[in-house]
Parts: structure tokens; C-alpha cells; sequence
């Protein structure tokens, strides 16, 4: 999940790093919360939409905070589908979980159901 604002940014980054024109309507969904309206990455056949035939994300340097703390996907929970997560310590995931803690806009930390719309 990403504000409004973190999209904004990610359109920006991407369009200055990498000269990709992203928009929102293509690339996002609309999420409802309890806490506010978020935008959810788009997924095609359950792989993230920036990701290239190769897996490797076509937007790496501009990619959002929680991309950044994948595996970590909420501060006590840990994609175990991720291949990354058992490769990392424990130290490491404790480190990301904190990052997720400082780092993730506090709506999204209290939601505990989004719904699209």
C-alpha cells in the first residue's frame, strides 16, 4: 500500500531516473481503509507490474518503502513465500522490522482491512 503522496513521488523518481511515464490509473488501484484512500501496486498473474521478464523490478532505484523492506510486510510479519527470507538473520529482519516501524505511514500501519474500489 502506498499514500498518495509516496505515488506521486515513485511517478516522479521513475520519470526522472528512468524516463518512464507512469501513470497512476495503469499502474495502481484505489484502496479504502478504515484510515484514509491508499493505492496498491498493480499485480498481472500475481507478480508485481514492475517487474521485467527477467523478475528484475524496472524501477529499483525509485522503488517505494515497502518494496525496500520486503520481505518484511508488516512489523510482525514476514513474507515466507519471499525467497529472501530465510537468507536473511535475524538481526537483519529485526533491523527492516524497525525500519517498517519508523518508515510506513501510520495509516497504513493501523489498517487492518483495505478494500478495492
Amino acid at each position: 500500500m502506498l499514500t498518495g503522496d509516496e505515488v506521486s513521488e515513485l511517478v516522479s523518481n521513475a520519470r526522472k531516473k528512468y524516463k518512464l511515464e507512469l501513470d497512476p490509473k495503469i499502474y495502481f488501484r484505489k484502496v479504502k481503509g478504515e484510515h484514509g484512500t491508499y493505492f496498491a501496486i498493480k499485480m498481472i498473474k500475481g507478480r508485481c507490474i514492475f517487474l521485467n521478464k527477467e523478475e528484475l523490478c524496472r524501477i529499483y532505484e525509485s522503488r517505494p518503502v515497502l518494496c525496500k523492506l520486503y520481505p518484511v510486510i508488516d512489523v510482525d510479519v514476514i513474507d515466507e513465500r519471499c525467497p529472501m527470507a530465510n537468507r536473511l538473520s535475524k538481526n537483519e529482519i529485526a533491523i527492516l522490522k524497525k525500519r517498517y516501524e519508523d518508515e510506513v505511514d501510520e495509516g497504513i500501519q493501523a489498517e487492518k482491512t483495505f478494500m478495492f474500489v
